[in-house]
């Protein structure tokens, strides 16, 4: 029995071991890039924002970056896709308000600093329904999409505005980069915010996620202020 259960902790550590140095040496998906993400707790008139951040190292906002916040993901994915990762760790935060409601919805999630499956996200797309590469908006561009994914006192849920919406919903309103540096002909700096020129700005629709996929639930406002950075 006592060998048994030798041969069998061996085995663990072995498995173990290869799934470590697997994703050691994981290369990332061609052409995604890290970024350096700001998040501010205040609009750019001073505004409170609905998603802020965890003030770990400044005030009225935090830098995250998976190059010094271990178990954070802060990439660019595909040159397209913006992603703020936070669950592999307990230690950073974001702040989520998901509980401002239209007319007609009740109080949604309560406001607080979230880490648990919290991703944020940022794409835009095209006329023709393709995404974007973030490094060629080279000035501003008002058709993209951002939302974040967090857990609740133990439900998981999906705060998003923009155009694919990922299930059925109401209409909303969308987001807006900015670029503010280019380099060799590409944007290495940017901004995102709510796009206050949309029919519906500042809306977002708030999802459920159930055994079944995504269920919408009710509409709430949302706002931020995200700075983005290569490297």
């Amino acid at each position: 029995m006592k060998k048994s259960r030798i041969l069998f902790a061996c085995a663990v550590a072995v498995v173990s071991a290869l799934l470590i140095s697997g994703m050691a040496n994981a290369k990332p998906a061609p052409g995604t890039f890290n970024v350096t993400i700001t998040v501010y707790d205040t609009d750019a008139s001073g505004a409170p924002t609905h998603i802020g951040s965890d003030d770990f190292n400044g005030n009225g906002y935090a830098v995250y970056s998976s190059s010094s916040d271990p178990g954070t993901a802060t990439n660019v994915f595909e040159g397209k896709q913006l992603f703020l990762d936070l669950w592999g760790q307990s230690n950073r935060t974001l702040y989520i308000n998901a509980d401002d409601p239209l007319p007609g919805s009740p109080a949604g999630p309560a406001p607080g600093k979230y880490w648990q499956n919290v991703e944020f996200y940022t794409g835009c797309w095209d006329a023709n329904n393709n995404l974007i590469p973030l490094q060629t908006i080279t000035t501003s561009y008002g058709n993209c999409r951002t939302g974040v994914n967090f857990t609740s006192n133990g439900t998981k849920y999906k705060f998003d505005m923009g155009p694919n919406p990922p299930a059925p919903g109401p209409a909303t309103g969308s987001s807006y980069v900015q670029c503010n540096t280019i380099s060799a002909g590409q944007c290495v700096n940017w901004t995102v915010t709510p796009n206050l020129n949309s029919p519906t700005p500042r809306v977002a629709n708030l999802y459920l996620f159930g055994t079944k996929g995504l269920s919408f639930l009710h509409q709430y406002y949302n706002s931020y202020r995200i700075g983005i950075s290569k490297p």
